[in-house]
Protein backbone atom coordinates (compact mmCIF):
# COMPACT_ATOMS: atom_id res chain seq x y z
CA UNK A 1 0.00 0.00 0.00
CA UNK A 2 2.92 2.31 0.72
CA UNK A 3 4.12 1.81 -2.85
CA UNK A 4 0.66 2.66 -4.16
CA UNK A 5 0.52 5.79 -2.03
CA UNK A 6 3.92 6.91 -3.31
CA UNK A 7 3.00 6.19 -6.92
CA UNK A 8 -0.20 8.20 -6.69
CA UNK A 9 1.56 10.97 -4.80
CA UNK A 10 3.85 11.28 -7.87
CA UNK A 11 0.78 12.40 -9.81
CA UNK A 12 0.28 14.31 -8.46
CA UNK A 13 1.20 19.29 -8.51
CA UNK A 14 5.68 25.38 -3.68
CA UNK A 15 5.02 28.62 -2.62
CA UNK A 16 2.21 28.90 -0.13
CA UNK A 17 2.17 32.66 0.26
CA UNK A 18 -1.53 32.95 -0.46
CA UNK A 19 -2.09 36.66 -0.81
CA UNK A 20 -5.64 37.76 -1.63
CA UNK A 21 -6.58 37.26 -5.27
CA UNK A 22 -5.87 40.24 -7.46
CA UNK A 23 -8.79 42.60 -7.74
CA UNK A 24 -9.96 42.00 -11.30
CA UNK A 25 -13.40 42.56 -12.73
CA UNK A 26 -15.28 39.26 -12.67
CA UNK A 27 -12.31 37.23 -11.44
CA UNK A 28 -12.40 34.73 -8.58
CA UNK A 29 -12.83 31.08 -7.73
CA UNK A 30 -16.21 30.62 -9.42
CA UNK A 31 -15.10 32.21 -12.74
CA UNK A 32 -11.93 30.10 -12.70
CA UNK A 33 -13.96 26.93 -12.25
CA UNK A 34 -16.32 27.95 -15.07
CA UNK A 35 -13.32 28.46 -17.33
CA UNK A 36 -11.85 25.07 -16.41
CA UNK A 37 -15.23 23.40 -17.05
CA UNK A 38 -15.00 24.45 -20.72
CA UNK A 39 -12.10 22.05 -21.33
CA UNK A 40 -13.21 18.94 -23.20
CA UNK A 41 -9.79 17.30 -23.49
CA UNK A 42 -6.10 18.10 -23.08
CA UNK A 43 -2.72 16.46 -23.44
CA UNK A 44 0.68 17.53 -22.19
CA UNK A 45 4.23 16.52 -21.34
CA UNK A 46 5.54 16.69 -17.79
CA UNK A 47 8.79 16.72 -15.85
CA UNK A 48 8.54 15.85 -12.17
CA UNK A 49 11.07 16.15 -9.35
CA UNK A 50 10.32 14.28 -6.11
CA UNK A 51 12.09 14.42 -2.79
CA UNK A 52 11.51 11.96 0.04
CA UNK A 53 12.95 12.00 3.56
CA UNK A 54 14.78 8.71 2.98
CA UNK A 55 16.46 9.87 -0.27
CA UNK A 56 19.68 11.86 -0.57
CA UNK A 57 18.85 13.24 -4.04
CA UNK A 58 15.62 14.07 -5.88
CA UNK A 59 14.01 11.54 -8.22
CA UNK A 60 13.34 13.04 -11.64
CA UNK A 61 10.75 11.55 -14.00
CA UNK A 62 9.13 12.57 -17.27
CA UNK A 63 6.24 11.44 -19.40
CA UNK A 64 2.84 12.41 -20.75
CA UNK A 65 -0.55 13.46 -19.36
CA UNK A 66 -4.00 13.05 -20.89
CA UNK A 67 -7.36 14.37 -19.69
CA UNK A 68 -10.88 13.84 -21.04
CA UNK A 69 -13.72 15.63 -19.25
CA UNK A 70 -15.11 15.09 -16.77
CA UNK A 71 -13.32 12.22 -15.06
CA UNK A 72 -10.57 10.54 -17.11
CA UNK A 73 -6.92 11.25 -16.30
CA UNK A 74 -3.91 9.26 -17.48
CA UNK A 75 -0.35 9.88 -16.34
CA UNK A 76 2.19 7.84 -18.25
CA UNK A 77 5.73 7.93 -16.86
CA UNK A 78 8.31 7.12 -19.53
CA UNK A 79 11.62 7.74 -17.74
CA UNK A 80 13.38 6.57 -15.62
CA UNK A 81 10.93 3.63 -15.50
CA UNK A 82 7.65 3.04 -17.28
CA UNK A 83 4.56 3.37 -15.08
CA UNK A 84 0.96 4.31 -15.73
CA UNK A 85 -1.68 5.87 -13.52
CA UNK A 86 -5.29 6.01 -14.76
CA UNK A 87 -8.28 7.58 -13.04
CA UNK A 88 -11.61 6.79 -14.69
CA UNK A 89 -14.74 7.85 -12.85
CA UNK A 90 -13.97 6.69 -9.28
CA UNK A 91 -11.59 3.86 -10.20
CA UNK A 92 -7.80 4.06 -10.09
CA UNK A 93 -5.51 1.70 -12.02
CA UNK A 94 -1.75 1.63 -11.39
CA UNK A 95 0.49 -0.35 -13.74
CA UNK A 96 4.25 -0.81 -13.41
CA UNK A 97 7.05 -2.20 -11.29
CA UNK A 98 8.43 -5.74 -11.42
CA UNK A 99 6.41 -7.83 -13.83
CA UNK A 100 4.44 -4.75 -14.91
CA UNK A 101 1.81 -5.61 -12.33
CA UNK A 102 -1.57 -3.89 -12.28
CA UNK A 103 -3.44 -2.70 -9.19
CA UNK A 104 -7.05 -1.49 -9.23
CA UNK A 105 -8.97 0.20 -6.44
CA UNK A 106 -11.58 2.90 -5.88
CA UNK A 107 -10.73 6.43 -4.77
CA UNK A 108 -12.48 5.75 -1.46
CA UNK A 109 -10.34 2.74 -0.57
CA UNK A 110 -7.15 4.60 0.37
CA UNK A 111 -7.05 7.84 2.40
CA UNK A 112 -4.81 10.38 0.72
CA UNK A 113 -4.67 8.72 -2.68
CA UNK A 114 -8.35 9.25 -3.33
CA UNK A 115 -8.26 12.86 -2.15
CA UNK A 116 -5.29 13.68 -4.37
CA UNK A 117 -6.96 12.11 -7.39
CA UNK A 118 -10.24 13.90 -6.65
CA UNK A 119 -8.49 17.24 -6.11
CA UNK A 120 -6.85 17.13 -9.53
CA UNK A 121 -9.95 15.76 -11.26
CA UNK A 122 -12.28 18.34 -9.71
CA UNK A 123 -9.96 21.20 -10.64
CA UNK A 124 -9.66 20.06 -14.26
CA UNK A 125 -13.43 19.55 -14.48
CA UNK A 126 -14.23 22.89 -12.84
CA UNK A 127 -16.16 21.02 -10.14
CA UNK A 128 -16.24 23.61 -7.34
CA UNK A 129 -18.70 21.70 -5.07
CA UNK A 130 -16.47 18.61 -5.34
CA UNK A 131 -13.40 20.63 -4.39
CA UNK A 132 -15.07 22.35 -1.45
CA UNK A 133 -16.47 19.07 -0.15
CA UNK A 134 -13.01 17.58 0.31
CA UNK A 135 -10.65 20.55 0.63
CA UNK A 136 -10.10 23.95 2.13
CA UNK A 137 -9.59 25.95 -1.08
CA UNK A 138 -7.50 29.13 -1.42
CA UNK A 139 -7.09 31.07 -4.67
CA UNK A 140 -4.38 33.71 -5.11
CA UNK A 141 -3.08 35.73 -8.04
CA UNK A 142 -4.97 36.87 -11.11
CA UNK A 143 -6.45 35.33 -14.22
CA UNK A 144 -3.12 35.47 -16.08
CA UNK A 145 -1.21 33.83 -13.22
CA UNK A 146 -3.17 32.10 -10.47
CA UNK A 147 -2.47 29.55 -7.74
CA UNK A 148 -5.02 27.21 -6.19
CA UNK A 149 -4.04 25.59 -2.89
CA UNK A 150 -6.02 22.57 -1.70
CA UNK A 151 -5.71 21.28 1.87
CA UNK A 152 -7.58 18.04 2.71
CA UNK A 153 -10.35 18.36 5.27
CA UNK A 154 -10.12 14.68 6.21
CA UNK A 155 -7.44 14.16 8.88
CA UNK A 156 -6.63 10.70 7.49
CA UNK A 157 -5.99 12.16 4.04
CA UNK A 158 -3.92 15.01 5.53
CA UNK A 159 -1.58 12.40 7.02
CA UNK A 160 -0.58 11.48 3.45
CA UNK A 161 -1.21 14.73 1.53
CA UNK A 162 -0.52 18.00 3.35
CA UNK A 163 -1.47 20.20 0.41
CA UNK A 164 -1.73 20.43 -3.37
CA UNK A 165 -0.72 23.64 -5.17
CA UNK A 166 -1.97 24.03 -8.75
CA UNK A 167 -0.80 26.98 -10.85
CA UNK A 168 -2.06 28.14 -14.19
CA UNK A 169 -2.78 30.88 -16.70
CA UNK A 170 -6.40 31.16 -17.82
CA UNK A 171 -7.59 27.56 -18.08
CA UNK A 172 -4.13 26.14 -18.84
CA UNK A 173 -2.36 24.43 -15.92
CA UNK A 174 1.40 24.93 -15.79
CA UNK A 175 2.39 23.11 -12.60
CA UNK A 176 1.12 20.85 -9.86
CA UNK A 177 3.07 20.57 -6.62
CA UNK A 178 2.23 18.35 -3.67
CA UNK A 179 3.56 17.93 -0.15
CA UNK A 180 3.18 14.69 1.76
CA UNK A 181 2.56 14.35 5.47
CA UNK A 182 6.00 12.77 6.00
CA UNK A 183 7.89 15.79 4.66
CA UNK A 184 8.32 14.75 1.03
CA UNK A 185 7.22 16.85 -1.89
CA UNK A 186 6.74 16.68 -5.66
CA UNK A 187 7.15 19.48 -8.20
CA UNK A 188 5.60 18.81 -11.60
CA UNK A 189 6.07 21.17 -14.55
CA UNK A 190 3.65 20.80 -17.45
CA UNK A 191 4.01 21.72 -21.12
CA UNK A 192 0.68 21.61 -22.90
CA UNK A 193 0.51 19.96 -26.33
CA UNK A 194 -3.24 20.09 -26.96
CA UNK A 195 -6.27 21.80 -25.43
CA UNK A 196 -9.81 21.39 -26.70
CA UNK A 197 -12.22 23.78 -24.98
CA UNK A 198 -15.97 23.89 -25.56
Amino acid sequence: MRRLQTAMWMGGWLALGCAPAAAQEGWGLAPLMRSMAKIHSASARFTESRTLPMLTAPLVASGTLDYVAPDYIRKRTITPVQEEFVLQQDQITLTGGPGNKQHRFSVGEAPGIGELAEGIRATLAGDLPGLQQNFDVTLSGGQAGWQLVLKPKDSRAAHFIAWIAIRGDGNAIGSVDTASGDGGHSEMRITEDHLDAR
